[in-house]
């Protein structure tokens, strides 16, 4: 019950925290955290915890916990399979719960975060990302951990 209830605290942190994102990257420019590169970026993560992505791309997932989409132009294509309910909310976001399947989701705006447990992420494209929980990474061919902490491990992918 505590982990449930970390995790969607966290979630809820995560959510509000998206639109600040880009101000923290700027403002951390020389940290480890942030690993810039031209053209397309490319992002894998596997772990537990809290996965979130704002961009443009395609984003391939898998994992057991819940996953929230948003599509901020309409164009974007999103294909879950293993999921127990969906929910619609006014502000665009989507909530699939119960999700112990797969997601492919493509689109030219959008924000995608997963909570949850054995979380496998691959990502292509431009944007940012947020990954709060511990797991391993690899942005663009450069390996990385991430790890419980406050803020969690932010990274930009690609220019």
């Amino acid at each position: 019950m505590k982990r449930t209830l970390s995790l969607l605290l966290a979630t809820m942190l995560v959510v509000v925290s998206l639109g600040f994102a880009p101000a923290v990257l700027a403002g951390d420019a020389g940290a480890e955290a942030d690993a810039k590169v031209a053209g397309i970026g490319k992002l894998s993560a596997q772990g537990d915890g809290i996965a979130a992505l704002s961009g443009k791309g395609i984003i391939d997932l898998s994992g057991n916990g819940v996953l929230w989409v948003k599509d901020l132009n309409g164009d974007a294509k999103i294909e879950v399979t293993g999921y127990g309910s969906m929910k619609r909310f006014a502000d665009g976001w989507v909530q699939y719960s119960g999700v112990h399947g797969n997601a492919h989701i493509k689109g030219s705006s959008m924000r995608v975060i997963i909570a949850g447990v054995n979380v496998d992420l691959q990502a292509k494209g431009r944007g940012k990302a947020m990954l709060w929980g511990h797991g391993a990474y690899t942005i663009n061919g450069k390996p990385g951990q991430w790890e419980n902490n406050n803020f969690g491990k932010f990274l930009t992918v690609g220019p």
